[in-house]
């Protein structure tokens, strides 16, 4: 049994995954007082499973990059969750690859090499970060990233696709001002998923694909062993 637990917005969202089936999702909006309600919140949603820490087997967290605040408390909270349950195993999923997994399935559907998933910043642009698909069925990643995560402001995200050489009708853009780009670039393709931002579920969908092919995550840029926040730039409080 998996937990996945993402809260690099403003949402803490949970879900329980089970061989790569979605057992049960929770979305619950916080302000800031997160690191208050994190572990009652966790230990209730388990329980109204008929579950505890007892019954699962790993842990999946997406460490960022988004909100510092949101990112601080989250590890905090799985950290300790990691210490005390010796028979968990710890795995940190970058909130961006969780964001390009949850739209994997509609990118393959039309038929596109890239997704381009992004995030708010809170500072008036946002994270970006460009995966190139990977069709292959032997157990291969899912995808693999192909650049470094960038903030850029909105008005040059044309300019980030000419500078990686993109074509626009290869892509999948996902995430943060999706409603503002597809306006803006009528021939991208822009997701049509009613949430625009990380999930557990993208998390809880990647560390399952993870898992059950057996894939080590050493060897994996946007998966990690143990929790680590993912900082582009210096943290601030928001």
């Amino acid at each position: 049994m998996i937990i996945s637990i993402e809260t690099s917005t403003s949402e803490l969202s949970l879900t329980l995954l089970d061989k790569g089936n979605v057992i049960k999702h929770l979305s619950v909006y916080f302000n800031n007082g997160l690191s208050e309600i994190i572990v009652s919140t966790i230990k209730k949603f388990l329980k109204d499973n008929s579950m505890s820490l007892r019954d699962i087997s790993f842990l999946a967290v997406g460490c960022g990059p988004g909100s510092f605040t949101g990112i601080r408390s989250v590890i905090s909270t799985a950290m300790g969750i990691d210490i005390s349950n010796n028979h968990i195993t710890s795995l940190g999923i970058s909130s961006l690859a969780g964001l390009a997994m949850s739209g994997l399935n509609e990118a393959k559907k039309l038929k596109l090499k890239y997704i381009v998933s992004s995030i708010d910043s809170k500072r008036d642009d946002f994270f970006l970060q460009l995966f190139r698909i990977n069709n292959n069925e032997n157990k291969s990643l899912p995808f693999i990233n192909v650049n470094n995560i960038y903030t850029i402001k909105i008005d040059n995200l044309y300019k980030y696709f000419e500078i990686n050489n993109l074509i626009l009708e290869e892509i999948l853009f996902i995430g943060y001002q999706s409603s503002v780009v597809k306006k803006m670039i009528s021939n991208l393709n822009v997701s049509e998923k009613l949430k625009q931002h990380p999930d557990s579920l993208g998390v809880g969908k990647l560390a399952s694909y993870l898992i059950r092919n057996k894939i080590d995550v050493r060897n994996v840029t946007f998966a990690f062993e143990k929790f680590k926040p993912i900082y582009v730039r210096p943290a601030q409080i928001n």
